[in-house]
């Protein structure tokens, strides 16, 4: 039944063409070019709007209402900077040294470090406590110890390892001597006029020689009865050393 109605409603369309064109080339009226033209749009516009199986070009938009209303999901885009792939290099900074980036400390020996010539070698001897140093003999300079407390003097042989003699003087020396006793219990050295005090040393050593030199502190008399290790930190600009003496 609709295909039946489909034909009726394009008998109009082929009567007119007919009524236009007609059975003999001499029945063909004369038109002009426009109205060819509109003759033709006239005749396609009908042909498909009576034509059920045509679609129209135009979209009917109330269909799509409800998806053109909602934003569009954005696209995952990806971190920003480099992305790990197999062939990128990998530092690693967990272990310790140079990795870390920070220099190892230079270490100065004690020679160094007090600015000592070429050849003369600094050995600890031994520590003693008494009242006064020295304790013997006739001499022009002594210390004295503070009352209820012990001079604790460090004795270093200093000796002359080369084939000339060598001449120490250490009077205008910068250098600090700070010694420690039992981790915690620290004391500067004193600078004193003795002819033999390390800190403003002045002597030649022959070659293949020694003398004595010696660090003095003042401690208390409980400190100078328990006395379990010794060691010596020397500092001169920026070099210093440590040194573990007992």
């Amino acid at each position: 039944m609709k295909k039946k109605t489909r034909n009726w409603k394009l008998l109009p369309a082929a009567f007119l063409i007919l009524a236009l064109t007609g059975c003999a080339e001499n029945q063909i009226p004369d038109l002009t070019a426009d109205q060819e033209k509109a003759v033709g749009e006239y005749v396609a516009l009908t042909l498909m709007r009576y034509d059920a199986g045509h679609r129209s070009r135009l979209m009917d938009l109330s269909l799509y209402q409800d998806e053109l209303t909602q934003p569009a999901t954005p696209e995952p885009q990806e971190p920003s900077g480099m992305r790990p792939v197999d062939d990128t290099p990998v530092i690693d900074n967990s272990g310790t040294g140079t990795g870390t980036g920070q220099q190892p400390a230079i270490q100065y020996s004690m020679e160094q470090v007090i600015g000592l010539p070429e050849g003369i070698r600094i050995v600890f001897m031994g520590e003693k406590f008494c009242d006064y140093y020295p304790d013997e003999g006739e001499l022009f300079f002594s210390v004295n110890a503070t009352p209820g407390k012990k001079l604790m003097v460090l004795s270093f042989a200093v000796s002359n390892t080369s084939e000339q003699d060598q001449t120490l003087d250490l009077l205008m020396s910068d250098v600090q001597y700070r010694v420690t006793l039992n981790g915690d219990y620290t004391r500067r050295a004193y600078i004193t006029s003795l002819e033999n005090d390390l800190t403003t040393y002045m002597n030649t050593i022959p070659a293949g020689g020694a003398a004595e030199a010696v660090l003095i502190i003042e401690v208390s008399q409980e400190m100078a009865d328990s006395v379990e290790s010794i060691s010596l930190s020397v500092k001169g600009g920026e070099m210093e050393h440590t040194s573990v003496l007992r």
